[in-house]
C-alpha cells in the first residue's frame, strides 16, 4: 500500500513538471503580446483588460460551476492574492516592456527559488536533498544567464526582481486556497479583485483600444487565463520544491520568441546556462519517476 501511494505521489508531481512546462511557453507568448501591446497602452490598463478579458474566457466554465459559486471560504486568501496579482502583474508588464524579453524572463528565475524556500518553510514540504540539488543546479544556470555584477540594475530590473518575489507569494496562497475550492473559481477570484484593483489607476492612462487592439488586448486575455490554470495546475498536481524548477523552461521560450520577434540575439551565455537548466530539470523529473522503484516495499 506504501509502495501504491509513493507511486502516486511520483506520478502526480511528473504531471505537475509537464503543466509547468507547458505554462512557459504560454507565458513567453504572453510577454510577447505585453510587449507588441505596450506600444500604444498603459501598464495599468494591460493589467485590467487582461483579467477583465481572462474573466470573460473563464466564464463558460463558470457557469457550470454556478452551484459552487459563493463566499469565498477563506476571504483574506482571495484579497491577499488580489493584491499580489495586482502589483506583481503592474511590475512586471513595466518591467517587461523596458528591457529585453530574455532578460526579464531570466530575472524572473529566483521566483521557483523563493517559492521552495516558502513552501517548506510554512507548507511543510518534503525537504529532499536531492530536490535542493536540482534548485541550485537550475539556479547556476540561472545565474551564468544573469551574470551578477555585468548586468546594470535599471529601474525595469528593480521591478522585475520585485515583482519575482511577490509572485510565488501569490502562487502559493493559490496552492492553499486550491486544496478546499475548484482551479477555475481559484483563478476567478483574483482575477475579479485584479480587474478592480487595476481599473482605477487605469483611468488616468486610459486609451480607447481600436478594432484590432481590441482583439489584441482578447488574445493577451486569452492566453494569460489560460498560462494561470497550466501553473496553477502545476502546483495543485506536485509538490512546489518539486515542481518549481520547471519555470526556467520559459527562459528558453522567452529566448526564442525574443529572437523571432522581436530580433533579440540572445548571447552565448543564456544558451549555455539554460542547457544547465534543462540538464537540472530533467535529472529531477528522472528522479520523481524512478524513486518508487529504489525504495523499500516493506
Amino acid at each position: 500500500m506504501f509502495k501504491i501511494a509513493n507511486h502516486l505521489t511520483h506520478a502526480s508531481n511528473v504531471r505537475g513538471m509537464l503543466w509547468m512546462t507547458l505554462s512557459g511557453a504560454v507565458f513567453a507568448a504572453n510577454y510577447s503580446v505585453i510587449r507588441l501591446l505596450s506600444i500604444d497602452f498603459h501598464v495599468f490598463e494591460l493589467v485590467f483588460f487582461r483579467n477583465l478579458f481572462g474573466l470573460l474566457v473563464l466564464s463558460p466554465f463558470l457557469w457550470r460551476l454556478r452551484h459552487e459559486i459563493g463566499k469565498p471560504k477563506r476571504l483574506n486568501l482571495v484579497f491577499f492574492r488580489g493584491v499580489l496579482q495586482t502589483g506583481s502583474s503592474s511590475l512586471w508588464f513595466y518591467g517587461v516592456t523596458v528591457i529585453p524579453l530574455v532578460t526579464a524572463t531570466s530575472l524572473m528565475l529566483i521566483e521557483p527559488i523563493i517559492g521552495s524556500i516558502l513552501a517548506i518553510l510554512f507548507l511543510k514540504e518534503r525537504n529532499d536533498p536531492r530536490r535542493w540539488i536540482c534548485v541550485i543546479i537550475a539556479m547556476l544556470g540561472a545565474l551564468i544567464i544573469i551574470r551578477p555584477g555585468i548586468m546594470e540594475i535599471s529601474i525595469g530590473v528593480s521591478f522585475i526582481l520585485i515583482a519575482a518575489v511577490m509572485w510565488p507569494s501569490f502562487l502559493l496562497l493559490g496552492k492553499v486556497q486550491s486544496r478546499d475550492e475548484n482551479i477555475i473559481i481559484v483563478i476567478a477570484y483574483s482575477s475579479a479583485l485584479t480587474v478592480v484593483l487595476s481599473f482605477i489607476p487605469a483611468l488616468f492612462f486610459w486609451v480607447t483600444p481600436t478594432l484590432e487592439q481590441f482583439l489584441m488586448l482578447i488574445v493577451l486575455g486569452s492566453i494569460a487565463t489560460f498560462a494561470y490554470f497550466c501553473i496553477t495546475s502545476a502546483y495543485k498536481a506536485g509538490d512546489v520544491t518539486a515542481v518549481s524548477p520547471f519555470t526556467f523552461m520559459r527562459t528558453i521560450f522567452a529566448a526564442s520568441l525574443g529572437y523571432l520577434i522581436f530580433d533579440e540575439i540572445p548571447e552565448t551565455w543564456v544558451w549555455f546556462g539554460a542547457i544547465i537548466i534543462v540538464i537540472a530539470a530533467s535529472y529531477l523529473a528522472h528522479v520523481e519517476m524512478t524513486d518508487n522503484l529504489h525504495e523499500d516495499p516493506g
